[in-house]
């Protein structure tokens, strides 16, 4: 019975986490949009840059030691 109410608590870290994951979803979506309907940017570049971003985050996770990625987690806790 102890761990029900930590388990409720992670429930609603959850439930809160994903709406807000939501919510930014949402947002970027609409900033887009707007972005796109004047002009500034279009999809094509939009795609281009997020390629470069991913390419980027690999070449990085591929740099680290699994050691670092140890001692990352452990300093997140």
């Amino acid at each position: 019975m102890a761990d029900q109410p930590q388990q409720m608590d992670a429930q609603q870290i959850m439930q809160v986490m994903q709406q807000k994951l939501g919510n930014l979803e949402l947002t970027t979506h609409a900033l887009l949009s707007v972005l796109q309907e004047e002009g500034v940017v279009d999809q094509e570049e939009v795609n281009e840059k997020a390629q470069e971003i991913v390419e980027e985050m690999q070449e990085q996770q591929a740099q680290m030691d699994p050691e670092d990625l140890e001692d990352q987690l452990e300093d997140d806790e």
